[in-house]
This record gives C-alpha cells, structure tokens and sequence, in this order.
C-alpha cells in the first residue's frame, strides 16, 4: 500500500478542520488542564507550606491531568470526529475516493496524538511541580505509548460506532477505567492491583514516583502492559476496518 504524502496531507486538512469543529472531542484535554488547575490551587491551601506535602498534592493535581487527558482526551479525539464522518456519511465517499487507508489511518490518527502529547506536557508545567523531579525520558516514553494506545481505541471505537452518541456510550466505561481507576487505586488495594495491568496506571504509578523522590525503573510486566494494549488495539482496528469493507465499495 502505497502513501502519497499530498494525499496524507489533504486528509490531515480534513482531520484537523473536523477536529477543530468538534466541540466535544476537544473538551476532555482542555477538561484535564482547567481541572489541574483548580486541583493545584485547592491542594495548595492544604500544604500549609510543608514541601513534601506540596510535592505529593502537586503531584495527586498532574496524574489527575494525565488521566483525564490520555484515558479521556485521546478517545475522545480519535473516536468522536470519526464516528460523526460515519454519521454524515462522509466516510464512505472518503474511502472510496483515490485515500487509500494508510492515508486515512495516519491522517485520523496523528492531529489527536499530537495534542495528547503536547498536553502531557503542559500538564506537567501546569501542575506546578518542580520539574526537577521529572525524568523526561522516561515520562516521554510511557506517556507516548499510553497516548497511542488511547487514539487507537478510539479509532476503534469510531469504527464500531454508527453515530457520535453510540460513540459515546461504547466509550463510556472504557474512559471510567482509564482515567478513574487509576486515580483510585491510592485509595483501594484492589483498584491498585488492578491499574497495574492499565496504562494510564503505570501512567499514574510513574509520576508518584517521581513526586516520592525516587527513580522511577520501569519492568518487564510494565512494558509489556504499554506495548500489548497498543498492539491489541491496533489488531481490534485492523480487523473492523477490514471487516467495515469501506474500500472494497
């Protein structure tokens, strides 16, 4: 399968303008800043000036940020403008145009990826923690996995989905545990147990980490949990593309 850049480049055009007039996909990663925001001010007043509780507040405000922004943001870019070209029936006469569907796979794709990623780090700034405590390579290489992940559910999502409201209720309990669970499972040992086999728990466990003070190794059965949700929701993809028949019309 060949990829005209030009063609990747006009799909690109169309995503972003889509993207752009999607009020609601683009809500959850602006959600994750406003609430960062509000959490750093409330949490601040609670410090009472002792530093090592102002790190773990501060850093409770950035996972807070991240969960919303990978667990709910990303899903909600990839599978709601989707979602709505099926909706409109768009996609279709898309799809049977000269776009092939690399071109379509990278152009759905890469917008919403980018401002993920762009946000996990604004977040961190945001947040107001000493980015001292921050290895960026590694906070780089979980968050872009977990990122990834997240925009191919929700392509995948957008391909099962006949409408934006039937996006949205498929998406509803995968965006409650990604971005809720972890953000519980200080609170629960279950939860805790259960978010190590999450992304955005690894996510969440990384950056307490890094608020504790320590250096944050990442092991076999972490990166095995970030490379095979990205993998699975690449084949599930795969699969419902393929099946949807959008390219054999």
């Amino acid at each position: 399968m060949k990829l005209s850049f030009h063609k990747l480049k006009a799909v690109l055009y169309l995503k972003v303008r889509m993207l752009m007039n999607n009020t609601s996909a683009l809500s959850a990663p602006l959600m994750g800043v406003i609430m960062t925001v509000i959490i750093r001010i409330l949490y601040t007043s609670l410090a009472d000036g002792d530093s090592s509780r102002m790190d773990m507040l501060l850093g409770m405000a950035l996972n807070l940020g991240l969960s919303f922004n990978i667990g709910m943001g990303a899903v909600m870019m990839t599978s709601l403008p989707l979602a709505e070209e099926k909706e409109k029936h768009t996609l279709r006469a898309l799809m049977t145009s000269s776009v092939n569907g690399l071109e379509f796979f990278l152009g759905s794709l890469i917008p919403p990826f980018i401002i993920t990623v762009i946000m996990n780090f604004v977040l961190i700034f945001v947040s107001g923690i000493d980015i001292a405590n921050i290895n960026f390579l590694t906070f780089t290489f979980v968050t872009v996995i977990s990122s990834l992940s997240s925009c191919m559910l929700g392509l995948v999502i957008g391909i099962m989905a006949n409408s934006q409201v039937n996006a949205s209720n498929i998406m509803s309990p995968f965006i409650f545990i990604l971005s809720l669970l972890p953000t519980f499972s200080q609170f629960n040992e279950s939860i805790d147990n259960l978010s190590n086999y999450l992304y955005t728990g690894i996510v969440e466990k990384m950056i307490n980490s890094f608020m504790s003070g320590g250096s944050y190794i990442i092991h076999t059965q972490q990166v095995f949990v970030l490379i095979s949700s990205l993998v699975v929701f690449s084949v599930v993809f795969i699969y419902f593309y393929q099946k949807s028949g959008f390219e054999q019309d």
